[in-house]
């Protein structure tokens, strides 16, 4: 593996589209990306969720989780999806990440995903984009 060079970071986001059949249109556990390795060391420093699709359905709420490992793993940020939040499109919502303990903060090996808990209302219909946006120290090639 590549040492790190002495010349801070950078950012890089992840985008993830989340259409509503499947996930938001449901109250059952549902895996977005299980296990996804990253194959670099970084460190989640912000999720955003963007609507993408106008959330409808009385009252509609999803749990999305993201988490270091498998479905099971370290929750490491978590965000509530409601249609009270999504009735425009590109409109911009931040979840909360965790840092307790280095729960964001992911090696070479460490894996990523992304869940929807159990629960919640079902929406009628909706439609998300998820930026996970990680800190990833500079290496050098040598």
């Amino acid at each position: 593996m590549p040492r790190f060079a002495p010349f801070g970071y950078n950012r890089i986001t992840l985008a993830i589209t989340i259409p509503g059949v499947g996930y938001l249109i449901s109250t059952s556990q549902a895996n977005v990306a299980v296990s996804k390795t990253l194959g670099f060391a970084a460190e989640l420093e912000k999720m955003d969720v963007v609507t993408t699709t106008v959330g409808v359905g009385a009252g509609g709420s999803r749990v999305l989780n993201v988490r270091k490992g498998n479905a099971t793993g370290t929750l490491c940020g978590t965000a509530t999806i409601a249609v009270a939040t999504q009735g425009t499109l590109g409109v911009v919502n931040a979840g909360t990440i965790t840092t307790a303990n280095g729960a964001n903060k992911f090696l070479d090996s460490d894996t990523l995903t992304v869940e929807f808990a159990t629960g919640g209302t079902t929406y009628s219909a909706g439609g998300l984009e998820l930026l996970l946006t990680f800190r990833v120290r500079n290496q050098n090639a040598y």
